[in-house]
């Protein structure tokens, strides 16, 4: 029996310290969630006054392109949520296919603490836990590649000023910067620039890549462009106000981060000394949690541990957040 319990605290630890290590993470500087629901009303609204589609015509190229049971399975509710996000992360990856792969991911896990537990709750307990490891995976991808982005959206915004002054027009401008800039940047203004080519119009085209891209540096970029195009002026001169404006952002979100850091550290001690202290006891005198061991309830006391966890990692989580 304390053989199993032991098993259970290890797989414990890890759970607590990969939740708290999701909570805690400090958040990127793009949109909160109520701004990303206003900006998705605002896109809807600016596509429909368009006429136009929400589908991106390359994705609809790319899915005449499937099979017809893919194309089936993509249409499928949730696939629609799922693919944005795998956009999002930099992943062309059918969702379909990561739904599939997911999946059987999750079935082998569980199936093999299964063998080895032949306990309900347990299987049932780590296959919902491995089931959403490949969405924070995708989520944590695409937080690394906002964070990427809007590094690189200054310095794009330079280019662009100086290739307008030069007498390129706009859209050669946009191709510029897919081809002379890396990773996710130049995939991102390469998309926008083919979508304008096969005839989208220029403000749908910059609402479908703020989708993509859900940015508020990328918003303010998209709307100088839009009212400059409907009532003319200096646009290069604009692309670099917003680029200095930008930096100054950057700067200041970075000096947040430096200063949380003191903070998210006291989180880690303080969450990980109940879980020290319960080994150190353990191992100095392992008759004194003998009655947790043998208790018919141990399994309701260490659930009741790991919810004491993760409300104090919420908490804390509340406390170094800084909305930049």
């Amino acid at each position: 029996m304390a053989g199993d319990m032991a098993v259970l605290f290890v797989g414990l630890v890890f759970l607590t310290v990969f939740v708290a290590s999701q909570i805690l993470v400090l958040p990127t500087f793009g949109t909160s969630r109520t701004d990303s629901r206003k900006l998705k009303q605002r896109l809807e609204g600016i596509i429909l006054a368009r006429g136009d589609s929400e589908t991106s015509i390359l994705k609809n190229k790319y899915l005449n392109r499937l099979g017809p049971v893919e194309r089936s399975l993509e249409s499928l509710p949730g696939m629609s949520r799922l693919k944005t996000l795998l956009e999002q992360a930099g992943s062309q990856l059918l969702a379909c296919r990561f739904a599939f792969y997911s999946l059987l991911f999750a079935a082998g896990v569980t199936f093999m603490v299964w063998v080895r537990f032949h306990h309900l709750i347990i299987t049932l307990g780590t296959f919902m836990f491995v089931i959403i490891l490949p969405i924070l995976w995708l989520k944590k991808q695409k937080n690394k590649r906002l964070d990427k982005f809007e590094e690189q959206l200054p310095e794009a915004l330079e280019l662009m000023s100086r290739a307008l002054l030069t007498g390129y027009p706009f859209s050669e401008c946009m191709k510029i910067i897919s081809t002379e800039m890396s990773e996710p940047i130049n995939q991102e203004f390469g998309v926008t620039y083919e979508e304008i080519n096969y005839g989208r119009d220029v403000e749908v085209a910059f609402a479908l890549m703020i989708e993509r891209v859900p940015s508020l540096s990328l918003i303010a970029m998209s709307t100088a462009i839009i009212i400059q195009r409907e009532t003319g002026g200096n646009l290069s001169e604009v692309l670099l106000k917003i680029s200095s404006v930008l930096r100054g952002r950057f700067k200041l979100q970075r000096r947040i981060k430096t200063l949380s850091a003191e903070g998210l550290m006291s989180a880690w001690v303080m969450l990980l000394l109940p879980l020290v202290l319960f080994l150190w006891a353990n191992i100095m005198n392992p008759e004194y949690f003998k009655p947790l061991y043998e208790s018919p309830d141990r399994m309701a006391y260490l659930g009741a541990f790991l919810g004491l966890e993760l409300v104090a990692a919420v908490w804390i989580r509340f406390i170094i957040n800084i909305d930049a």
